[in-house]
């Protein structure tokens, strides 16, 4: 049991910073066209004077869940291995990939609901906090894109000090 709770936060942590590297990244120049199609989301879909929409409005040729599950392939595929070549156990790499499965639906849901207006989590008590909390801060991060780059969880924005909270 303590072997699947370790496996369960490594993945986790791995994860989390697998997202933020990977979001920091869209954010660079040197990134090319993956910068400007994710750009299309922050100056076009959703500038900081137009935040919030009634539905999400779809990003056409902004494919970022595309290229984070791209990306995520190794990352993925390394539970995997090790559990074929026997240096990870069955139950270990099952609970690697659902934390990993679980945080990669989170960000994607998580995200594209703090850009609609009234949505109901800001209205369930208990969550309706701290969702609009992150929310608050992921607005942050369409002011200034070189800040926040976790979506829903920001402490790499901690640790490589690209956290803001105003």
């Amino acid at each position: 049991m303590f072997s699947i709770l370790i496996t369960a936060l490594v993945a986790f942590f791995i994860s989390s910073l697998f997202g933020y590297v990977v979001h920091r990244s869209l954010h660079q120049k040197w990134t090319g066209r993956l910068n400007r199609k994710h750009m299309t989301h922050h100056l076009t879909l959703y500038p900081p004077t137009d935040y919030l929409s009634d539905e999400y409005r779809q990003s056409g040729q902004d494919n970022t869940v595309r290229i984070f599950a791209v990306a995520a392939l190794p990352l993925v595929a390394t539970p995997i291995v090790l559990g074929v070549t026997g240096l990870l156990s069955l139950p270990l790499v099952i609970t690697a990939l659902v934390v990993m499965g679980i945080m990669g639906f989170l960000h994607d849901y998580i995200h594209d609901r703090f850009h609609i207006r009234n949505h109901f989590l800001t209205r369930v008590p208990g969550v309706r906090v701290i969702f609009q909390y992150w929310n608050r801060l992921h607005y942050l991060h369409h002011i200034d894109m070189q800040k926040n780059f976790g979506i829903f969880l920001f402490h790499w924005d901690h640790v490589f000090r690209t956290f803001w909270k105003e």
